[in-house]
């Protein structure tokens, strides 16, 4: 009885994380506003297209995040560190970086 009260929590806690706008209407590639940053063109682009993605195919901050980093590993080498969320603070000084928000959404890339 309690195990099954915990799975209802749980879950009621994952859909709670869950983005509430619709993705078709709030969170496109086309809403993508970068803040700063100091990569290339290349690569910003290419980290806009990989954020869309992750739009598309991830349902809560972590997933994205994890997504993201996983991405610019595996295509840009070295150790990325990828920050998503709609409230947080931050002082880094990173050698690379981009930061762009998507609706109320901000997503911090940096190595």
């Amino acid at each position: 009885m309690l195990a099954m009260a915990r799975k209802k929590l749980s879950i009621r806690r994952k859909e709670s994380r869950k983005w509430r706008e619709p993705p078709e209407k709030a969170l496109r590639f086309e809403n993508v506003i970068v803040q700063e940053t100091n990569l290339p063109v290349e690569q910003m682009e290419e980290s806009k297209k990989m954020l869309g993605d992750a739009l598309q195919l991830c349902g809560i901050e972590n997933e994205i995040a994890s997504f993201m980093k996983r991405k610019f590993d595996a295509k840009y080498g070295g150790h990325w560190q990828c920050i998503v969320g709609r409230n947080f603070g931050s002082h880094l000084d990173p050698v690379q970086f981009i930061h762009f928000t998507v609706s109320k959404i901000s997503v911090i890339l940096f190595r």
